[in-house]
């Protein structure tokens, strides 16, 4: 659960629906309907865990999250935009908030924000890895937030890592012989399977890391922090995992990996320069249908990488 949210919405219905949503994933909802009421509280010391600020035509959440930054507060800041707003991403970015959402909202999509946020929020506060740990079965509920923010919200992350130069990893796993072995399965046989193989992701990896399905026997996994040598490490231990299957036994799972590790040193051109969400997606995808060609149960970077791994 979140320490406290900080809440800027000038609306007092708007303000007190929202409040309602976010009661449930936080201890303590402050709201404020100015920006200099909005300014004084997310200043303040202890700062919020999060600032949720509208950035709509009637208040200025921009306006809100420039001041913070010009004033070196890196208190988090999700911004909500209306749903005719069509460039919410560079909007966002333009003016340093961490992630954005586009209305219409929802309770489920707007806590699935906040917790995906604050995962991604603490792994840049703790950059040395943490070792992996199960995790509770309420920790899996959590984590099947909607795939489309997650991509809204590592449009983000891509940038403050190539701006401050920390190395971030994406996985993305598929049960081989998904449609031959689980999609005939009747619907609630193959839910059970999914669930659990989301379960055992979610356990085989970090609390700061983010595990989300996104297509039918396919998941998506960002890792913060993570270097090419660690992505490795987890994805192997994500495939064997698998193996342990119990509501479908004998299943296996590949593995793609995709890598960003720009350069430490500001003299050297950081590589990947150009490396975005979509291109990191992409190479990911590629490494996985090459595991998949080569037989399955296989873990596979993008070509011309070290460290491709074979099942033993």
């Amino acid at each position: 659960m979140i320490a406290s949210v900080l809440l800027a919405e000038p609306s007092a219905p708007v303000a007190g629906a929202l409040r309602r949503f976010l009661d449930v994933a936080t201890q303590e909802v402050t709201t404020a309907a100015s920006l200099e009421e909005a300014l004084r509280h997310a200043l303040a010391q202890p700062p919020p865990s999060l600032v949720v600020a509208s950035a709509t035509g009637a208040w200025d959440g921009e306006a809100l999250c420039r001041s913070l930054r010009d004033q070196g507060s890196d208190v988090p800041v999700l911004l909500l935009y209306p749903p005719d707003e069509e460039h919410a991403d560079e909007r966002a970015a333009s003016v340093g908030a961490d992630a954005c959402l586009v209305g219409p909202l929802k309770r489920g999509n707007l806590l699935g924000c906040v917790r995906l946020l604050s995962k991604l929020v603490e792994a840049r506060r703790t950059p040395a890895p943490a070792p992996a740990a199960p995790l509770p079965p309420a920790a899996a509920a959590s984590a099947s937030a909607d795939f489309e923010f997650l991509k809204r919200l590592l449009l983000l992350e891509v940038k403050r890592s190539r701006r401050y130069r920390y190395p971030i990893a994406l996985l993305v796993v598929e049960l081989d012989a998904f449609s031959t072995r689980v999609a005939a399965l009747p619907l609630a046989q193959r839910t059970a399977v999914l669930g659990e193989v989301l379960g055992l992701l979610i356990a085989g990896v970090r609390d700061i890391d983010v595990a989300v399905p996104f297509a039918d026997g396919r998941f998506g996994i960002f890792l913060p922090h993570t270097p090419r040598t660690g992505a490795l490490v987890v994805a192997e231990r994500l495939r064997a995992q698998v193996k342990s299957l119990r509501s479908l036994p004998g299943v296996s799972a590949s593995v793609g990996v995709a890598v960003s590790e720009p350069s430490m040193t500001k003299a050297a051109p950081a590589q990947g320069q150009g490396v975005s969400f979509g291109g990191m997606l992409k190479e990911a995808g590629e490494a996985l249908r090459r595991a998949q060609a080569a037989g399955g149960d296989r873990v596979e970077a993008p070509a011309g990488a070290t460290g491709a791994a074979q099942a033993g």
